[in-house]
C-alpha cells in the first residue's frame, strides 16, 4: 500500500461535536501519512492535485455523506480532467476510505462499513505497515456536469423530502421515520403535503438518447448504490451493472408510490404505471428553469440541463 492521506472537514458536524476527533486521527496517523483540513472546495481541489502529485495512493475521508460527497467530487475533477463517456468511467481513482463520523452515513452503509473512525484508520495505517490487508468494495460514481460526483441523485420529490427532514436543525434515524410517516399519512388521506411533494415539473428527459416521454415528472431519482436510507433499496439493481446506473423517473402520484413501498423496503424489483425505469450510461434533464438538486444529501443549485453520467469506479476500503 502506498502514501495515505487523511481528509478532515473543518466545518463538518463530527469536528464541531467532537473538537478532539482531528487529533484523535492526527495520532494514529502519526508519520505513515498526514492530515490535512482544507478551509474551503478551492483549497480542496489544490489539495487533491498535490495528492495526486505526490502519487498518493489512499485517501481517507474523515466525515459523513456531505463531506465524501465533496471530498470524491474534487478527486474525480482532478483524475479525469474533464473525461466523459466510456473515458471518464476508466479513470482508474486511489482507493478510498471512509472514517465514518457524519451525521448522515447512507454511503458507508451501502457497503457494510460500521468501524469507528479512529479504528478504521488503524486498520488502514496496519495495513500500510505489513498488517492485515483490507478488502475492497467497489461502487461506480455518478458524475452531473463533469462537477459533482456522488452516489445518490434526485430531483423533485427526493430533494423536497431531505428539505422536510433537515427543517427545524435536528437529524436522525428518528427523525427520518417521523418525516416519513408524515409523507405516508398525506398520501393515504390525500392532503397537502403530499400534494406539494408530488408537484410534476415538465422535464425533457433523454436516457442514452432516448427520450423518456411523459407529461411531467414528480420525481427523477438515480443510484449505483442500492439503499437511499431506513433500508429502502430503491435502486435494486444498482449492482447489476457496474458500469452503469439504475434510473428510475416517477410520473406518477403519491398513491402510486405508497403501493410499491414495501418492495422497494423489501428491495425487490417493482413496476407500476407513470414510473419509468432503465441502467443507462447517461440521463440528460432539461427545463427552462434552473433545476436544483440532491446529491447524496447535500443541495446544490442547479442549471437548465443536467448531464448526469455514470463515472469512475471507487474502490473502498473495508475491514
Amino acid at each position: 500500500m502506498g502514501g495515505i492521506a487523511v481528509l478532515s472537514n473543518p466545518r463538518s458536524g463530527a469536528n464541531r461535536r467532537d473538537p478532539g476527533l482531528v487529533q484523535q486521527l492526527s495520532y494514529v496517523l502519526g508519520d505513515t501519512g498526514e492530515l490535512r483540513q482544507p478551509p474551503d472546495l478551492d483549497h480542496l481541489e489544490d489539495t487533491v492535485r498535490e495528492l495526486r502529485a505526490r502519487e498518493v495512493e489512499v485517501i481517507c475521508v474523515s466525515g459523513g455523506d456531505g463531506t465524501l460527497h465533496k471530498a470524491l467530487s474534487a478527486i474525480v475533477r482532478v483524475y479525469a480532467d474533464g473525461a466523459t463517456g466510456a473515458a471518464l468511467r476508466a479513470v482508474r481513482l486511489p482507493r478510498v476510505a471512509i472514517l465514518r463520523s457524519g451525521t448522515v452515513n447512507t454511503i458507508s452503509r451501502n457497503i457494510g462499513l460500521k468501524t469507528r473512525a479512529e479504528e478504521m484508520l488503524g486498520r488502514v495505517v496496519a495495513a500500510h505497515h505489513g498488517g492485515a490487508p483490507l478488502r475492497t468494495v467497489e461502487r461506480s460514481c455518478l458524475v452531473v456536469n463533469g462537477h459533482h460526483a456522488g452516489f445518490i441523485f434526485g430531483i423533485g420529490v427526493l430533494g423536497r423530502f431531505m428539505q422536510l427532514y433537515y427543517e427545524g436543525g435536528t437529524t436522525g434515524v428518528v427523525k427520518a421515520v417521523r418525516v416519513l410517516g408524515r409523507v405516508v399519512a398525506s398520501a393515504i388521506f390525500r392532503t397537502r403535503l403530499a400534494r406539494e411533494l408530488f408537484q410534476k415539473e415538465a422535464w425533457r428527459v433523454t436516457v442514452d438518447g432516448r427520450s423518456w416521454s411523459a407529461p411531467g415528472y414528480a420525481a427523477m431519482a438515480i443510484g449505483t448504490v442500492k439503499d437511499i436510507g431506513l433500508g429502502f433499496e430503491l435502486w435494486c439493481r444498482a449492482l447489476d451493472d457496474l458500469e452503469r446506473m439504475h434510473a428510475l423517473g416517477f410520473a406518477c402520484g403519491p398513491q402510486t408510490v405508497l403501493g410499491v413501498l414495501p418492495r422497494i423496503y423489501l428491495g425487490r424489483p417493482f413496476a407500476a404505471e407513470g414510473i419509468l425505469e432503465a441502467l443507462p450510461h447517461k440521463v440528460v434533464v432539461e427545463h427552462d428553469a434552473p433545476i436544483g438538486l440532491m446529491m447524496d444529501g447535500d443541495f446544490i443549485p442547479g442549471a437548465r440541463r443536467l448531464e448526469v453520467e455514470c463515472g469512475p469506479r471507487v474502490r473502498f476500503l473495508v475491514p
